[in-house]
């Protein structure tokens, strides 16, 4: 039987898929010529980035360095501090079913563990844990039925749900440089030992044609000084920067998501007026990348029957998903670290202290994000021994930490960041230290529903006084009058009818109805 029905076009976003992943990355590190032999190893510290990305055939490519600084003590005078740099370049595959080229990723990429072995005074291997978590999104684009023509009794089910779909991705670099100079009781530069950068997005905005981004690079330097009680100092600065990303057909009004992160750092100490090295000329080169997308509500025909009609649809399962809230919140975590008892030195005063967050997993409780992980803290402190020099200490603190997130629920998905704001390290015995790092918790939680639409139906028409009769229903748990209706193929309304009951009443497990179908559909 040929029926005629309204149809409408539906654009909603698909994950594709999703996968955790980890790289292996090693390689050696050479000292020059012009730098002493190695005695002892104070820190290595490898920051990952990404080059490039590629949606490929079920899997996406990821190529990029890690970059590795190692501080060392040398041979030749066990109180100077000697540092070196190396790239370890990788390229990696995450396994992703179903991708295709052209579809639309996102992509988290961090070091997990960096481990090294002294190969001799003049060599080091470096091995390194990258974690890859990566998603892939695609527009699906369907005709769905709405509603049925000539059809006056049929039964309509509709569902109004947000329906969020991609509008465009776009990404790009810059350069963000900045002349920085040291506070005045801070003593002069002699070299920079170490830098890191992390990036802070305080607002991301949709334009015409283009995304703009505003937010701070935070810059991090360890430096060697001629203060002899003192030879590290370490000093922090927010470079604000605001970015553009091109996405042709964004405008005003849209939604949008974007990451910032930091591809190079460059620092170089030069003289000021006075002829001291005391100003700080830094450039970074920033890489953006963003996603402008559209939520609106959308009336869904999810179910659908007619009395004297048998209706076989034609479904298809969608996986909505809808961003219940973000939020961005203060974190603290503290903790006393005690000195191995073998084969390390007790402290006279802390020089450098740095901190790294590794989120190892992540929930909701009780309407609230928990963030579980450890934090990586490495010191290097001078010694009580005048001739040993400075020593370092590893230790990894682990933590729990709760943000609260208005709406969020257990069943729901959640994804969190942490970025270190400043660290604290104290002193309080020779062989015991406080520690206490301020981190800025970004927090996202996401709901997912599965709907099944309406893409086609088969109808036929029931003989007259099919199926029709007088039936006692003894309401089931789950049920609905709607489901109960559909079941015996009649209507709310006539259910309504004959048990004195209103359509707002709730349906409890034993309640019994009373069904009467007299069927006369003609079409």
């Amino acid at each position: 039987m040929t029926v005629e029905y309204i149809k409408d076009v539906l654009k909603v976003d698909q994950t594709v898929g999703q996968e955790l992943s980890q790289a292996l990355v090693e390689g050696d590190v050479v000292v020059p010529e012009a730098k002493p032999d190695i005695a002892r190893v104070l820190d290595v510290d490898g920051t990952a980035v990404v080059n490039s990305k590629e949606v490929i055939q079920d899997r996406v490519m990821v190529e990029g360095v890690v970059r590795c600084t190692v501080l060392y003590v040398g041979q030749s005078d066990s109180k100077i501090i000697e540092n070196l740099e190396t790239e370890l370049g990788f390229t990696h595959y995450l396994d992703m079913p179903g991708a295709k080229p052209n579809m639309l990723s996102t992509l988290k990429c961090q070091v997990e563990h960096v481990e090294y072995e002294i190969i001799n005074s003049r060599k080091l291997n470096i091995k390194t844990v990258v974690n890859l978590q990566s998603r892939v999104n695609d527009v699906l684009q369907l005709e769905v039925i709405q509603n049925f023509k000539d059809m006056p009794n049929a039964q309509l089910l509709k569902d109004e749900v947000a329906v969020s779909r991609s509008q465009g991705q776009g990404s790009s670099q810059a350069i963000v440089r900045e002349d920085l100079e040291l506070e005045e009781e801070m003593p002069s530069i002699q070299k920079i030992l170490k830098k890191n950068a992390s990036v802070k997005v305080n607002s991301r905005k949709v334009m015409d044609n283009r995304v703009v981004i505003e937010g701070d690079i935070k810059i991090q330097l360890l430096y060697l000084c001629d203060e002899p009680n003192e030879p590290l100092q370490q000093v922090s600065y927010d470079m604000p920067f605001t970015h553009s990303v091109d996405i042709v057909g964004a405008y005003q009004g849209l939604e949008c998501a974007a990451d910032v992160w930091v591809q190079e750092l460059f620092v170089e100490p030069r003289e000021d007026i006075n002829g001291e090295m005391r100003v700080l000329n830094v450039e970074a080169v920033i890489a953006a990348e963003a996603r402008v997308f559209e939520t609106e509500e959308k009336e869904l025909l999810i179910d659908a029957y007619c009395p004297g009609l048998s209706i076989q649809p034609k479904k298809r399962k969608i996986k909505l998903t809808q961003v219940v809230g973000e939020v961005q919140d203060q974190v603290v975590v503290k903790d006393s670290i005690t000195f191995p008892a073998e084969n390390v030195p007790q402290a006279s005063r802390v020089l450098y202290a740095e901190a790294k967050p590794i989120i190892t997993d992540q929930h909701i409780s009780d309407g609230k994000v928990v963030i579980e992980g450890v934090l990586v803290t490495k010191v290097i402190y001078q010694s009580t021994d005048p001739s040993y020099g400075p020593a370092s200490i590893k230790e990894d603190i682990p933590f729990r930490q709760s943000v609260e997130v208005e709406g969020a629920l257990e069943d729901m998905e959640c994804q969190s960041q942490l970025v270190v704001d400043h660290v604290n390290c104290t002193l309080v015995a020779p062989d015991e230290v406080e520690f206490r790092a301020v981190m800025m918790a970004e927090v996202s939680v996401f709901t997912s529903v599965e709907k099944e639409i309406f893409l086609d139906v088969e109808v036929e028409e029931l003989k007259q006084g099919e199926d029709s009769g007088m039936f006692i229903y003894f309401v089931q748990p789950g049920d609905s009058l709607w489901s109960i209706a559909k079941k015996y193929n009649t209507t709310i309304a006539s259910i309504l009818k004959y048990n004195a009951i209103d359509e707002s009443q709730i349906l409890t497990p034993g309640d019994k109805l009373l069904i009467y179908k007299k069927l006369e559909v003609s079409l």
